[in-house]
């Protein structure tokens, strides 16, 4: 009994380091040890509507806070659960009039910087450090009527704060490659109804011998203008593992750690005379192998 209770031990501890892994993102998501790089829930109203040419300034502010971390049957995995994370999101996003593939050329380049708080089966730990740089070199936005759309390609570059050995992580030790797609469908000037679509395909970590599997995921929304600088709406994210997270070569927990998880909530939007702000508070319902929890976000645009 005593030997299994350390066997169990061992593996929660090495679980609970791999959830605190955060980039770009919330909290902690799906793939290694439940988490990723994606963002989920960042983009809302107006997702594929890109703005004119210039250079913009963007920060969001995300806290994350779950309770529960679910298994692959949707039970609670580890006792004592809590994970709370704070994340201040800056990105700079460059749009010009140059044509390419019959639209707008543009690139962003986002940069996060992450406060965990980590505590479970009797242990905890606390990390504030940079999370992993995210830059898209290509980025083509369409459109200009009642549909919008936009197209990019993003990397994330495993340059923030990580040890193997450590309990929490601000970095990833991972590549990542994942294409982006998003559209806003404006039918008049009250009614706005945006999806942002991602897939993500992970390299190893080389240091854990551990291959996150592929995720699909997309943010959607729809608002209503109540009045000409604000509107109100509904908002979310849903994100599905498509291929098994594998250790060594093989499946992880013998089913491959399948992550998946949909979040839906209100949201508002305010439009200053240049500048725009949104807040967002999302649930998260249906989630297997990864924590289970709710979001604030926060995200104001600046054009320079």
């Amino acid at each position: 009994m005593e030997t299994s209770l350390k066997g169990w031990a061992r593996g929660a501890l090495s679980l609970l380091a791999a959830l605190a892994c955060i980039a770009a993102s919330p909290g902690v998501r799906a793939t290694e040890g439940g988490s990723d790089t994606i963002g989920a829930g960042a983009e809302a109203f107006f997702a594929g509507a890109l703005p004119p040419a210039g250079l913009y300034g963007l920060l969001y502010y995300t806290h994350y806070s779950a309770s529960h971390f679910k298994d692959s049957h949707g039970n609670s995995a580890i006792p004592a659960f809590r994970l709370d994370a704070d994340v201040l999101i800056p990105r700079l996003v460059y749009m010009t009039d140059f044509r390419l593939l019959g639209g707008r050329y543009g690139a962003y380049a986002v940069l996060p910087i992450a406060r965990l708080s980590l505590s479970a089966a009797g242990t905890s730990a606390d990390r504030t450090n940079l999370g992993d740089l995210i830059v898209s070199p290509l980025v083509i936005a369409w459109g200009d009527g009642a549909l919008r759309t936009a197209a990019s390609v993003e990397f994330v570059l495993p340059t923030g704060q990580y040890d193997s050995h450590a309990l929490l992580n601000t970095g990833k030790n991972y590549y990542t490659a994942r294409p982006v797609v998003a559209l806003s469908w404006l039918p008049n000037d009250k009614v706005e109804v945006s999806a942002k679509m991602t897939y993500s395909f992970n390299s190893p970590n080389d240091d854990t011998h551990y291959h996150s599997g592929q995720l699909f995921h997309t943010d959607y929304s729809a608002s209503y203008a109540v009045m000409p600088a604000i509107r109100v709406g509904v908002t979310g994210y849903f994100i599905k593992q498509t291929t098994d997270d594998k250790q060594n070569g093989h499946a992880v927990g013998g089913d491959g750690f399948r992550g998946q998880v949909l979040a839906v909530g209100p949201g508002l939007r305010y439009q200053f005379s240049k500048a725009s702000l949104e807040v967002r508070w999302v649930k998260e319902f249906y989630v297997r192998n990864r924590p289970e929890g709710n979001v604030l976000w926060a995200k104001m645009v600046v054009p320079f």
